[in-house]
C-alpha cells in the first residue's frame, strides 16, 4: 500500500505544479479579454450616449420649427389663429 500512496503523493504534486505554472497565464488571458469586454462596454455606451443626444438634437430643431411655423406672419394668419385656437 505504500508504494501507492507514494504515486499518488507524486502525482498530486505534479498536477499542482502544473496548475501553478497555468495560473499566471490564466490569469494574464482573463485579463486581457476582461479588458477588451470593458472596453466594448465603454464604446457602446458612447454610442448610445451619441444617439440619444441626436435624437434630442433633432427633437429640438423639430420643436424649434413648430413653433417658427406656427407663429403668424400677417393679419389673416393671426385672426385664423385666433379663430381656431383663441387667445
Amino acid at each position: 500500500m505504500f508504494p501507492f500512496n507514494l504515486a499518488l503523493g507524486k502525482i498530486k504534486v505534479i498536477l499542482m505544479g502544473i496548475v501553478a505554472a497555468l495560473l499566471p497565464i490564466l490569469y494574464i488571458l482573463g485579463r486581457r479579454d476582461g479588458s477588451k469586454i470593458e472596453k466594448t462596454a465603454a464604446l457602446e455606451e458612447a454610442l448610445e450616449t451619441e444617439n440619444e443626444r441626436a435624437e434630442f438634437y433633432k427633437a429640438m430643431e423639430q420643436s424649434t420649427n413648430d413653433i417658427e411655423s406656427s407663429t403668424p406672419r400677417n393679419r389673416t394668419e393671426l385672426t385664423k389663429r385666433l379663430r381656431e385656437h383663441g387667445l
